[in-house]
């Protein structure tokens, strides 16, 4: 997930709207169906960008910040700033937010149509095997899509990001307590233990495949930060801190 300034998101942006064009351009060139690929494209992208903003969220943390640092929603450019991540809309990154995906929409079905037209080039391929081929071109890239895209968590530096990164090679402890398969954490906060034992407790939301939400798993480390001695796993609605 990114963190922007308004210069970078301002250049991203640019970078997004010329690739969006020259992918417009070339489905021009390739089928007469283009206004409607381009149109099925545009709607998608903001409902895809706003739905972003409803399930990658990041509450406010403390972990290597001087009282709260500012949580944020929305990938893989944030838009909403603060305040349990609801405080401040930006529309200017939501619309950079916007043209990622729009880029991602129109490349994506640039090499699927490439893939098909492959398939379909072979007179022995049926109609399900294109239809099966289509589906998983729709299918594989969102269900594995923790396995290559970065998760939303805090951004953490110095001593927490030592014990957060040491807290993670341990999720193999606890990860059999989840309601689903793991396929990816990101890092909610580091905060002192809640028993009193000397040493912080590092949560880390859970995420399955499709980029779902399962919970929270929290880890007690020990003093010097480098293992953990108790842990478990919440659901959605838990609290690391409660």
């Amino acid at each position: 997930m990114f963190s922007l300034t308004y210069l970078s998101a301002a250049f991203l942006g640019l970078l997004c709207a010329i690739v969006s064009l020259l992918l417009t351009i070339w489905w021009r060139q390739q089928s007469f169906r283009w206004p409607f690929v381009l149109l099925a494209c545009l709607v998608a992208s903001p409902l895809l960008s706003w739905w972003s903003g409803l399930v990658f969220e990041v509450a406010d943390y403390r972990a290597g910040c001087d009282g709260l640092c500012p949580g944020y929603r929305g990938a893989p450019v944030s838009f909403f700033h603060g305040q349990t991540a609801g405080g401040d809309f930006l529309p200017a990154f939501f619309a950079v937010n916007c043209l990622v995906y729009l880029l991602l929409l129109l490349a994506w079905s640039a090499m699927a149509r490439s893939l098909m037209r492959r398939v379909g080039a072979n007179a022995q391929n049926s109609f399900w095997s294109r239809a099966l081929l289509g589906l998983l071109l729709v299918v594989s890239p969102l269900a594995l899509s923790p396995f290559y895209l970065p998760p939303p968590q805090a951004h953490v530096r110095g001593d927490p990001q030592r014990i957060a990164i040491n807290a993670q090679r341990e999720v193999y402890l606890y990860h059999h307590l989840a309601a689903a398969p793991i396929a990816r954490v990101g890092l909610v906060d580091v905060r002192p233990r809640r028993d009193g034992q000397p040493g912080m407790r590092v949560c880390l939301r859970l995420y399955t495949y499709f980029y779902l939400p399962v919970g929270y798993m929290y880890l007690d480390m020990t003093p010097e930060g480098v293992h953990s001695n108790a842990g478990g796993v919440l659901p959605r609605d838990g609290s690391c801190w409660e």
